[in-house]
């Protein structure tokens, strides 16, 4: 048994990480030096390569731009891109397979997390996967991490029953997200300590929980880096996170999908990925056309997330000053404004272990609160007042105590700050 596993961990691991990836890693690499007017000429054969092919090759898009009268003449750069239609979820849904262009062979299927209803699928083949690994390194890359470095992973990639599992190929340490609690606390704590990683993988709410649980054991650690992905990471939760594990957090965010991703830098900004994608950036929603992905072409593809930028041309980089989630997890007040990024609310709390907001009219929302002997009633105010400073002084909500099993999370196990079902 442990033969055969070992062969699978040395198989996976050489799948992610041969000649082809560190060519692309290289490659990756080199882009983020070129000039703009490079990368904007990149940008723009890469983009008409795989419409070009889209329309020759994908009956999906030959039916939606025969129905929409597309002049497919006048799409020479990624400045037409406003004279296509947009794509939706739902078109993934019913049209999948004839959105897929690649060998039927060798394509293989990535799933959302199913937090907006019902996980999507995509397909996506190997050049992808390679792609999405070379940017993804070049991030940690520009933080000082390097193949052979020891790294935890608790990304769920292992469930309730295997707690653990070392891949000496990776000189990974994989530990599960899924037994997480005070009686556990002390193994995942010796775990870490003696495996003395330089970084961990996890979501923003596996380090949430972890954090807690040391922090009420009295626990502290040092790992240089903390790479988190697939969740939004809230101020409050970076807050905490650096504190316990004297750490500097670092985020990516992305899609299933594979048609956006931005990279937290050192400046602490989120920035665009060279080559990986044409963004146009709205008040209310983003629309995206992957350039990394052309087996499964994605062209202006519409993503719920709401990014504000501050440069939104076209064709450049901008840097992104705030990402706000989905439009339906911002809180809405009766006048009709949305607030994102409301987890500052909840910043240098005592006894505060976990905070969710459900919404479900205009004029008032539930704060839930999981807290701990330290909560006080200066904990209280505290959290009433900041968040009257983000909502207005007129603004109705309740403080409700609940326990964590109350804490709502997505079939993947994902964590969400704000759940609204609201309409005006």
């Amino acid at each position: 048994m442990y033969m055969f596993q070992k062969s699978k961990l040395w198989a996976h691991y050489h799948l992610r990480f041969n000649p082809l990836f560190r060519k692309r890693l290289k490659a990756v690499l080199a882009q983020k030096e070129w000039d703009s007017s490079k990368l904007l000429l990149k940008q723009q054969q890469t983009f008409i390569k795989i419409f070009t092919d889209a329309v020759s090759r994908s009956q999906f898009y030959q039916k939606l731009y025969t129905a929409h009268g597309v002049n497919l003449r006048q799409i020479q750069s990624v400045d037409d891109l406003s004279k296509l239609p947009v794509v939706t979820k739902n078109d993934i849904r019913t049209n999948i397979d004839t959105i897929y262009t690649g060998n039927r062979w060798l394509k293989a299927k990535g799933h959302t997390s199913g937090s907006s209803g019902t996980p999507l699928v995509v397909y996506r083949n190997y050049r992808s996967i390679l792609e999405e690994g070379a940017y993804l390194w070049a991030q940690r890359y520009a933080f000082g991490y390097r193949e052979g470095m020891k790294i935890i992973s608790m990304r769920g990639v292992l469930d309730k029953a295997e707690t653990e599992r070392y891949d000496p190929y990776g000189n990974m340490l994989y530990l599960s997200s899924f037994n997480l609690n005070k009686e556990n606390a002390p193994w995942y704590y010796q775990k870490i300590q003696a495996f003395a990683p330089f970084a961990i993988l996890a979501y923003p709410s596996t380090m949430e929980i972890l954090s807690n649980l040391f922090e009420e054991l009295g626990y502290s650690l040092h790992v240089p880096y903390t790479f988190t992905s697939s969740e939004c990471l809230y101020d409050y939760q970076k807050e905490k996170i650096e504190k316990i594990f004297h750490t500097t957090t670092v985020d990516w965010y992305g899609n299933a999908e594979r048609s956006i991703a931005l990279e937290q830098t050192q400046d602490r900004y989120y920035h665009e990925l060279p080559l990986y994608s044409v963004n146009e950036y709205h008040a209310d929603y983003t629309i995206t056309t992957g350039l990394i992905n052309p087996s499964f072409p994605l062209i202006r593809y519409l993503v719920d997330d709401v990014l504000l930028p501050e440069d939104t041309s076209i064709g450049k980089l901008p840097r992104i000053k705030t990402i706000l989630g989905r439009y339906d997890d911002q809180l809405l007040l009766p006048d009709g404004t949305r607030i994102g990024r409301i987890g500052a609310a909840f910043l240098d709390i005592a006894g505060l272990e976990y905070a969710q907001i459900i919404q479900t009219t205009p004029d008032f929302f539930d704060v839930n609160l999981v807290v701990n002997d330290r909560f006080s009633n200066d904990s209280k105010q505290k959290i009433v007042a900041q968040m009257k400073r983000k909502t207005g002084p007129s603004s109705c909500f309740n403080l409700r105590f609940v326990q964590e099993k109350d804490i709502i999370r997505t079939p993947a196990g994902k964590f969400k700050l704000v759940i609204n079902t609201a309409s005006l």
